[in-house]
């Protein structure tokens, strides 16, 4: 097979590559595309290296949470090495090392890449030396990009004021894409409403998903007297620099302000119980929790920042909230406690409705393949 009909996808789990892109890979697949997936292995790999006509290359070097320049030059000669023996036609990388090391890689050995900025996270807030660190690495590595895109507008305009990358080279990509087959509308009858309300928010068990916000506003409706279930679904992610303390966890089941219901890789039917997604981030790519509770026909609530407040129309699907303001997301999370029954069951209607016209998985795949098919007819490859 020619170059152009080879693709590689770069990612620093395999889980990634399962959770929000397996999909994807298997639609290139079936168009006939030769796939390459470049991961550390873990336990999600053999969900998909067996596929036909995928290839999996293991990453030993590839190390998200380590900052030594010592492990990143490793993975960068890793890289070099597999992208001048693979040659494929084009490379996708996610995540912020893969963008520097691989960018740089790909550009060495004289393969397109396109830069795929799913959200900016820890590594890109604050004023840090880490975060100075990463904006300049970005600086230097992505003009060597073919495209960088984008999961929301908040995030390409700080890299396009800040000069990091140029305007023309951008594209905003509607998410990582919704199975709405899958996330099907869950049953609600108005008529049989329960009493309780309940609260759920999925992620990981980091500061910056904005548990401790949820945490205080649980407690706050509570002392209102409020029917509330508030609920976290997630993983624990101990190597993160702000990860909450599964001590601090129990803490709070003991003290009956939130109930942990550990981690699934089918969320469906904790959602299906829930009656609104909540999401007080402090920064976003485009949520995918928000996105699958969304077509489920439940309300959202999350935090009025990046990646947020593109898919929240205030009152219409869901609630904004201030960052970082526990206060707040109460205030917010009281209002759709008292909304009447019908109204609750139309925020999620008009949810489900934005899903489909917008970040359908059929969307998002249609868009990789005519930007593929583009890039080759226009010699790019």
């Amino acid at each position: 097979m020619t170059a152009k009909g080879r693709i590689a996808f770069v990612a620093n789990t395999s889980w990634s590559i399962y959770k929000f892109r397996l999909y994807l890979i298997e639609r290139l697949l079936h168009k006939g595309f030769a796939i390459f997936v470049l991961a550390p292995r873990d336990a999600y790999t053999g969900k998909f290296e067996h596929l036909p006509g995928l290839s999996y290359i293991e990453l030993h070097h590839f190390h998200a949470k380590s900052i030594s320049p010592v492990q990143d030059y490793r993975l960068y000669r890793e890289l070099y090495r597999h992208y001048r023996s693979l040659r494929p036609g084009i490379i996708f990388h996610y995540t912020v090392k893969a963008n520097l090391y691989g960018t740089r890689a790909a550009a060495r050995a004289g393969i397109p890449a396109v830069s795929v900025i799913t959200g900016l996270g820890y590594t890109f807030s604050g004023e840090g030396w880490l975060q100075r660190g990463v904006r300049i690495g970005y600086r230097r590595e992505l003009r060597k990009s073919t495209e960088v895109w984008f999961l929301n507008e908040d995030d390409r305009r700080i890299f396009t004021s800040q000069h990091i990358v140029p305007q023309d080279k951008t594209f905003l990509l509607p998410g990582e894409g919704v199975d709405t087959a899958h996330f099907f509308p869950a049953p609600y009858d108005p008529q049989t409403q329960k009493q309780t309300v309940t609260f759920l928010l999925i992620g990981r068990l980091i500061r910056h998903k904005g548990i401790y916000e949820f945490v205080e506003a649980a407690e706050r409706l509570q002392r209102q007297g409020l029917s509330v279930q508030c609920q976290i679904l997630g993983f624990f992610d101990e190597a993160n620099p702000v990860a909450i303390p599964r001590t601090q966890v129990e803490e709070w089941t003991n003290r009956g302000l939130i109930a942990y219901l550990g981690h699934a890789d089918d969320v469906r039917p904790f959602i299906e119980q829930a009656d609104c997604i909540v999401l007080p981030s402090y920064r976003e790519g485009l949520p995918l929790s928000l996105l699958e509770g969304a077509s489920m026909c439940k309300a959202l609530i999350a935090s009025d920042t990046a990646g947020c407040r593109a898919l929240i129309e205030e009152g219409v699907n869901g609630y904004l909230c201030a960052e970082k303001d526990g206060a707040a997301l109460a205030a917010k999370m009281a209002a759709y406690y008292h909304l009447p029954p019908a109204a609750k069951k139309q925020m999620g209607v008009d949810g489900r409705n934005r899903v489909l016209q917008r970040y359908t998985q059929e969307t998002v795949a249609g868009i990789y393949l005519e930007k593929i098919n583009t890039l080759r007819e226009t010699g790019h490859e």
